[in-house]
């Protein structure tokens, strides 16, 4: 996701769009290989639900502080919406810093780019919920500017023009599948999160199924559940 500069009373809709947009990021694996603890299992890298949970409240924290500058606020959200995309979003880091140590690469330069502008953007957070938004919000831009560099290293072409780096981009993505063939990935079913070929969403995980209506409500694929679910939810489960 690329994000631009914006002045203070903007920034909430960076915050908001980026939640609510349900584009998620997982690796592939077997339930059976998951370690006790973690979240998420790339390689020989992992995430804890701790570290998850963590950083889905700084995450809050920010959406919170976002809602107080709207002019028309969403409203409250569920904690499981912030936890899958937060738990999505280190994963792909993962992936990214797995591939980077595989090809040994660093970020094309758009990597820096992007995370200038998102520090600009959130220069007047609290140091932890900056760091919070930069390590989510930052992981699209992570992983596709390592499968740059990669592309980059396997064809020999360091052209930065528009047609050069989406070839880098392309096959950085073939050489992603590929790792992904031969290494464990993983990430918890709780998080509702699959991946095709290196490419993440959010979906009914089918090894568990909602009993209730409520529970059906908050399971749906969208990106945001309906407002009769979240209202239903103890406090502790909502964000907001």
């Amino acid at each position: 996701m690329i994000l631009t500069r914006q002045r203070r009373g903007r920034r909430p809709a960076v915050v908001v769009g980026l939640v609510l947009t349900g584009v998620l990021v997982t690796g592939c694996g077997s339930s059976l290989g998951i370690h006790p603890g973690s979240a998420a299992v790339v390689g020989d890298q992992t995430v804890s639900m701790s570290t998850i949970d963590d950083t889905a409240t700084l995450y809050c924290q920010v959406y919170l502080t976002s809602q107080q500058s709207q002019q028309t606020p969403s409203g409250p959200q569920p904690m499981g919406l912030f936890r899958s995309f937060v738990a999505a979003s280190l994963a792909k880091r993962l992936l990214g810093q797995a591939l980077a140590d595989q090809y040994e690469v660093e970020p094309a330069r758009g990597y820096q780019s992007q995370l200038s502008q998102i520090q600009q953007a959130f220069a007047s957070a609290p140091a932890d919920q900056r760091q919070a938004v930069i390590d989510v919000a930052g992981s699209d831009a992570y992983l596709q500017n390592v499968q740059v560099a990669i592309g980059q290293r396997l064809t020999g072409n360091q052209g930065q023009s528009t047609a050069d780096v989406k070839a880098a981009l392309r096959r950085g993505e073939v050489a992603t599948e590929e790792w992904l063939n031969d290494h464990d990935a993983f990430i918890d079913p709780v998080f509702n999160i699959s991946v095709d070929g290196g490419k993440f969403s959010r979906e009914q995980d089918q090894t568990s199924y909602p009993m209730s209506a409520l529970a059906s409500a908050g399971a749906q694929t969208t990106a945001a559940p309906e407002e009769s679910y979240t209202s239903a939810l103890p406090a502790a489960q909502r964000c907001g």
